[in-house]
């Protein structure tokens, strides 16, 4: 594999994630930073059951510090619950709650209401691609992410 190849592709991957943010996040449902850690949380959650805070700061890149303060506004708001864990009293797991399980539902559902008034003005080749390229692009970095 070239080098060539590999740098264009961090350079689009690079690039990718600010274009992202800048139009996908755009939309009237946008969030703030708290907000897009507590769905990426809540999101986690939802996949795992339960995690150590340490583990869930890692996996998102949050510091241990704004883990706790993260988990402290969450739990205040009913959206996750902490549990000792069962194999190990020094670890403090969060769970998902069902008032955590709805407000993600919801919000994933007006976020894609969003995403999809913003494809107006695109045409059905144009759509197709975008999706052909997106399910490829994930397929992807899954497969990265598994190294």
């Amino acid at each position: 594999m070239s080098e060539d190849i590999r740098g264009r592709a961090a350079d689009a991957l690079i690039a990718l994630v600010p274009l992202y943010y800048r139009n996908a996040m755009k939309t009237r449902h946008a969030a703030n930073g708290v907000l897009i850690a507590e769905y990426h949380t809540l999101g986690l959650l939802m996949k795992y059951k339960a995690l150590p805070m340490s583990e869930i700061g890692s996996r998102l890149y949050i510091s241990r510090l704004y883990m706790t303060r993260l988990a402290d506004i969450m739990i205040a708001d009913g959206l996750v619950e902490r549990q000792a864990d069962p194999a190990d009293r020094r670890v403090t797991n969060l769970t998902i709650t069902a008032k955590g399980k709805k407000f993600l539902k919801e919000s994933v559902s007006k976020y894609k209401k969003d995403l999809m008034e913003s494809f107006e003005g695109l045409t059905d080749a144009e759509l197709e691609h975008l999706g052909t390229a997106l399910e490829e692009a994930y397929r992807i970095l899954i497969k990265i992410s598994q190294r």
